[in-house]
């Protein structure tokens, strides 16, 4: 009964763990991801005179790059610069919570698993 308990206790640390971790890769991978797009996407607009045959040329040099969630003629790509803004910023001030959190449920796991056993 003492091995199930423990077992109970490590896997219930576990997966919020991995949860933690899992949720920080895929947030960090996005938003490379569109960092990188954005960047290529600045490179197309401030590309020189003359680069593009037409403006729908360099348009769709920007489309092939990444597709807009919304398009509304002079606002392409606004909503993928806010999303980059509010990434960055909330990688930035949630880093130092997430490792308190991750901290926090470690020791609170392996506390749990130990009073099983003492």
């Amino acid at each position: 009964m003492k091995l199930t308990l423990a077992l109970i206790t490590v896997a219930g640390g576990l997966l919020p763990l991995i949860a933690i971790i899992w949720g920080g890769q895929a947030l960090r991978r996005d938003y490379r991801k569109l960092a990188s797009d954005l960047d290529a996407i600045d490179s197309v607009i401030g590309a020189p005179e003359g680069t593009y045959e037409s403006s729908e040329a360099q348009s769709a040099a920007m489309y092939a790059i990444r597709q807009p969630a919304f398009n509304t003629g002079r606002l392409t790509h606004t909503y993928e610069w806010a999303q980059r803004l509010v990434w960055e910023q909330a990688m930035n001030d949630l880093r130092g919570p997430a490792w308190l959190a991750t901290t926090g449920l470690v020791l609170a796991t392996v506390a749990g698993a130990w009073s099983i056993w003492i």
